[in-house]
């Protein structure tokens, strides 16, 4: 079973990269003049990191809670499911929904992998993965 603090660690390192990577996104798509607006309201670079952050905590907490790899990827691939819903449903514009869906799997993608890494093959169950 992972550590606290190894998890922590991981996440940490895993979250910064990712939220670079998606602000990085943000910003290419402003200069591509993509709006990336909702109800005309921008949507700031800053604000990709800072959800990024978050959702960076979350998996910690989730591995942490959840112990094994597998229930770790069901809990995470559903709650990327249910996170794209706001993304497609809200923005102005199709090329604002296409970065924002992106930004979202950018982020899972870098956050998910090393923590689901660090985590138990088995369930503590006997007989149960």
């Amino acid at each position: 079973m992972a550590r606290l603090g190894s998890l922590a660690k991981t996440g940490a390192i895993a979250g910064v990269a990712a939220a670079l990577a998606t602000t990085g996104l943000a910003v290419i798509a402003k200069a591509a003049d993509v709006s990336l607006e909702v109800d005309a309201v921008p949507i700031p670079p800053g604000a990709f990191a800072m959800w990024t952050i978050v959702g960076a905590v979350l998996g910690i907490g989730l591995a942490l809670l959840l112990r094994t790899r597998k229930r770790f990827l069901i809990a995470t691939a559903t709650g990327f499911a249910f996170s794209l819903v706001p993304a497609i449903a809200f923005p102005d514009d199709a090329a604002s929904k296409a970065v924002l869906v992106a930004a979202h799997a950018v982020a899972a993608t870098i956050i998910v992998s090393p923590l689901a890494r660090q985590l138990t093959v088995s369930s503590p169950h006997r007989g149960h993965q």
